[in-house]
């Protein structure tokens, strides 16, 4: 218990010590608090400016975040699938949490998680506790890490629930109940906007599950866990996901496959501590492919992969096919059979490019090859210091290149206040302050995003009105109120005429009367003559069944887990002693390793050996 809570508290540590650069800057000339201060990359100003607008939507407006009329001239905004809404910890930080510091919680949240999570799929594939810790900085602390979320990309985030995901993966291979929080945690990535994190990782549970096919106790076990995952978690997902496949399916993004490495470029990406932004011949920047993790923790990788195979060390022999088959996917379009190409071809694959990204879930099954090679080292009682000794050099090696990536430069501050009620757009708006638009109710016609959102021409600018009736002759239109997803206008027409908005238009809008339409690409309402208010409200997509599907998701998960205990139990009753396979005793999954399983298994009484034997 003493070891167990030692390597919790260093796991933890590790991933604080990581993060202290975004939040305390220590220099010869003194120390700067950064916890509100954020990095001047493009990328940080679109997720502050998605965050302040989901915090202001639900605070100030009182309403669903589902539009953004702070950005490309009036975007979707609840579609996106970057955006961290309805993520359950955004719940948790928007009403009291201004969005930098509350970002930057955000990741220390997740950091802390994929530092346990690490610790516990260590520790069930026999990791010993520093190997536990080793396994935390190489999942928590690589290049590919902090140079993402240091240059603002949150939906990077998720990747480090990963270790998490894999963990409960593999254990609903004996207990099916761990299929439901496999279903669960990759539900929360979908809700995080983990737009990377989700399609990547279910190729590392995918490739688990194919390799594991040839075992007969394996194959049993992923007939029962897999359905249950596969039917689980879409519908766990759906009041994010169905809302975001229907947008995809309106506006696609289909992106070319116009990158490869080789494998040499690959060894670059593990071992090099600094480099230029640029990384010719590549048209991606170098913090698209670090994945830094220092020569030592790579040799100590190579090791366990020699003792996988001259053991024959069948968990470990798998965690390095998996570790090949996603170094294959990074290497992108290579020539001749590409994994990354035939990935490719998939609906949801389409849409991906940058496939070094795959580094992340490479790093993690590198990891567990890591912590083999140093639990072997630490099996000799002569060598723990060595053990020790090891451990410390890699994690101050990779946290001390690696941490000041996450907080890069210091940009201003972005206070907790309230939105403004009035809006137009600005053309000269400075575009670094976009995080302050809400703010400031103004809004611009520049699009920095991942998707090709298509932006009207006829946008007007300026402090002017952002409606108007065409013909101008027909009436008057004034504004009754404003806000993001919803405004209401008061008109006074003598004539039919149509009302035009200065926002861009989108399937999503709904109207108190008649059917919102485009005119010029902007948002148009055919109305009729009269005194009235008219209200134009926008919904996302497939909110409503996404909703229901969850609802229903939910409740079948606690009819699964139900189901699935009643099997362990009924397991227990027919096998007596044998209940590694169904986890309820304390011999079972819940007290020891899987690592633990196979042995505990071979020294089981089978059924047949537990029948009184006859006297002599």
């Amino acid at each position: 218990m003493r070891q167990r809570a030692v390597s919790i508290a260093c796991c933890v540590a590790v991933a604080l010590a990581f993060v202290s650069p975004a939040v305390l800057q220590c220099s010869a000339r003194g120390c700067l608090w950064v916890l509100d201060r954020p990095s001047e990359t493009d990328d940080t100003r679109q997720f502050l400016m998605m965050w302040e607008v989901s915090r202001v939507s639900l605070r100030d407006f009182g309403q669903l975040p589902s539009w953004n009329p702070y950005h490309c001239g009036g975007v979707i905004h609840y579609l996106d699938p970057q955006v961290p809404f309805p993520g359950p910890l955004f719940f948790l930080l928007f009403l009291f949490v201004p969005a930098v510091a509350a970002i930057k919680l955000w990741n220390v949240a997740h950091l802390v998680a994929g530092a346990l999570g690490a610790r516990a799929l260590a520790k069930d594939s026999g990791a010993d506790p520093p190997s536990q810790v080793l396994a935390a900085v190489l999942m928590v602390a690589p290049g590919g890490v902090a140079e993402h979320l240091g240059g603002g990309q949150l939906w990077y985030s998720p990747f480090l629930l990963l270790p998490w995901a894999l963990w409960a993966h593999r254990r609903a291979i004996r207990d099916a109940r761990y299929a439901v929080l496999t279903a669960a945690i990759f539900a929360l990535m979908v809700l995080e906007g983990g737009v990377y994190p989700v399609p990547l990782g279910l190729c590392a549970i995918a490739f688990d599950s194919l390799l594991r096919l040839g075992d007969p106790l394996d194959r049993r076990g992923l007939a029962v866990s897999v359905p249950i995952f596969a039917v689980l978690f879409p519908l766990l997902a759906s009041v994010k996901l169905v809302p975001v496949l229907l947008f995809l399916r309106r506006i696609p993004r289909f992106v070319p496959l116009d990158d490869r490495m080789g494998l040499g470029e690959v060894f670059q990406a593990f071992t090099t501590r600094q480099h230029a932004r640029t990384f010719p011949p590549h048209i991606y920047v170098w913090p698209e492919y670090d994945a830094y993790i220092g020569i030592a923790a790579l040799a100590l990788a190579a090791a366990g992969a020699a003792l996988a195979l001259v053991r024959r060390d069948r968990e470990r022999r798998l965690d390095l096919l998996l570790f090949g088959l996603l170094i294959f996917c990074a290497l992108g379009n290579v020539p001749g059979f590409s994994l990354f190409g035939l990935l490719h071809e998939l609906p949801v694959f389409r849409s991906l490019r940058v496939p070094s990204r795959f580094f992340y879930p490479a790093t993690v099954f590198l990891a567990l090859l890591a912590a083999s090679a140093l639990t072997a080292i630490g099996r000799r009682t002569r060598l723990r210091l060595l053990q020790i000794a090891i451990v410390v050099l890699i994690t101050v090696d990779v946290i001390s290149a690696n941490g000041p990536r996450l907080q890069q430069g210091a940009g201003p501050s972005l206070p907790l206040a309230p939105a403004s009620r009035s809006f137009h757009l600005d053309v000269r708006a400075d575009y670094r302050l976009l995080p302050f638009f809400p703010q400031r109710g103004i809004g611009s016609p520049i699009c920095y995003g991942g998707f090709d959102w298509p932006v009207s021409r006829a946008l007007w600018f300026g402090n002017v009105p952002q409606q108007r009736v065409d013909p101008t002759a027909s009436g008057e239109v004034s504004a009754v109120r404003w806000s993001p997803s919803e405004l209401r206008f008061r008109v006074a027409l003598t004539a039919p005429a149509r009302l035009v908005v200065n926002q861009n238009f989108d399937s999503g809008w709904r109207a108190s009367e008649g059917t919102p339409r485009a005119y010029a690409g902007l948002l148009a309402l055919d109305i009729g003559a009269g005194e009235r208010e008219i209200a134009l409200t926008h919904r996302p997509e497939g909110l409503i069944p996404g909703v229901v599907l969850t609802v229903f998701g939910i409740v079948l998960s606690i009819v699964a887990l139900r189901w699935a205990r009643q099997r362990a139990e009924i397991g227990l009753r027919v096998g007596g002693g044998i209940d590694v396979a169904f986890g309820s005793g304390p011999n079972s999954i819940f007290g020891t390793s899987i690592a633990d399983a196979p042995r505990l298994r071979s020294s089981t009484a089978s059924p047949s050996s537990l029948r009184p034997k006859p006297r002599r």
